[in-house]
């Protein structure tokens, strides 16, 4: 089943009732319009992969939602279907985005085959505006970051609140475009440090992993926010757009002149790498993940699963447990993973009690 939403615009009902009968017995939800304004009223309201629009109908023309469609919803999949076999009239759908051009009557597999196609051709072009979009974003937002973080390089020799207070701000100010509270934020700094205290790291390193994992996610800024905040499952394509954030984040902090930042940019670099040599964006297996790396990986998953997302709301802290565990020794450091879930309490109480009782009985 393709799930791919389709909407049919024909003033006919027994076109509409012939078009929706073949799209649903091949996977795809359909809508239906008898006409240009009820289709614009659903394309106001609700997301479609592809219109199929009739051209010749009862008051405004298959034209004049073409038209519309090329202005403001270039993503959708367009199919022409009418009943002129007329050049001039196919050209001038052409040139108004058409991804495809049906002459009635035509057969069950001629729809198939041409809604097939004119989903594709959607795709790609959706796939190249991601491309260009990303280098553009990229560039614009990476230079703003770097800009904002030259302070904190220059003026390492402030003292540690002052530091810590610049870092905390950038970090919000990145946070927020994928809907993530000051509150997600600092929790990722505070579940880390508190995860290297229990691995009896010095304290000086402890305190510097609390500022610079609230960092992880910098990389961010580049994500063209269509993805970043779509509220669904994100397909392949868009995965790896998504993915390219770690080294985004890491060339963003690095090279600084500050071992904090350096840090920083360490973390954003390895936080999504697992064990198993099976994460990204370098697939390091084991302790070839930085510790702070590993140590940021089960804070971020943590906080993700008992968080609520733009596609998902959060899940009971049973149910985090179970996903965390089943992940020891190939997503996460088991060692570390045994740690993090033996002071589960202190983990509780850094998060504000979000789960509501002790969660002794869960361990």
């Amino acid at each position: 089943m393709s799930g791919e939403r389709i909407l049919v615009v024909d003033d006919e009902a027994p076109a509409r009732r012939a078009f929706s009968r073949t799209l649903v017995a091949d996977g795809y939800e359909c809508a239906t319009a008898e006409s240009v304004p009820r289709a614009r009223k659903l394309l106001g309201t609700d997301r479609y992969d592809l219109v199929i629009c009739d051209l010749n109908m009862r008051g405004e023309s298959g034209m004049t939602l073409l038209e519309e469609l090329d202005r403001s919803h270039r993503d959708v999949a367009v199919l022409m279907a009418t009943g002129e076999d007329d050049p001039a009239i196919a050209h001038a759908a052409s040139e108004r985005g058409v991804d495809g051009y049906m002459v009635k009557p035509f057969s069950r597999n001629e729809l198939l085959i041409h809604v097939d196609c004119a989903l594709e051709q959607a795709r790609r072009r959706h796939r190249s505006r991601l491309a260009n979009g990303s280098q553009q974003e990229a560039e614009k937002r990476a230079t703003e970051v770097r800009e904002a973080l030259v302070d904190v390089a220059e003026r390492e020799r402030l003292i540690d609140s002052q530091r810590a207070e610049m870092l905390r701000r950038l970090s919000e100010a990145v946070g927020q475009r994928d809907l993530e509270t000051g509150a997600h934020i600092r929790r990722i700094g505070s579940y880390s440090a508190l995860l290297a205290r229990v691995l009896r790291i010095n304290e000086e390193a402890v305190r510097a992993i609390d500022l610079a994992a609230p960092m992880h996610d910098v990389g961010k800024v580049a994500i063209p926010d269509a993805i970043l905040l779509k509220p669904r499952e994100l397909s392949p394509g868009e995965r790896a757009v998504m993915q390219r954030h770690a080294q985004i984040g890491h060339d963003i902090l690095a090279n600084s002149g500050s071992p904090l930042l350096d840090l920083a940019a360490e973390i954003a670099l390895t936080h999504h790498e697992r064990v198993d040599g099976k994460g990204y964006p370098a697939h390091l297996p084991g302790e070839k993940i930085p510790l702070a790396g590993r140590i940021v990986a089960i804070a971020d998953v943590f906080d993700a699963l008992t968080s609520d997302r733009p596609y998902r709301e959060r899940l009971p802290l049973a149910g985090t447990l179970e996903i965390m565990r089943e992940g020891g020794g190939t997503h996460f450091d088991p060692v570390l993973l045994d740690c993090f879930i033996e002071h589960l309490d202190e983990v509780l109480e850094v998060s504000g009690g979000r789960e509501g009782p002790v969660a002794a009985s869960l361990l």
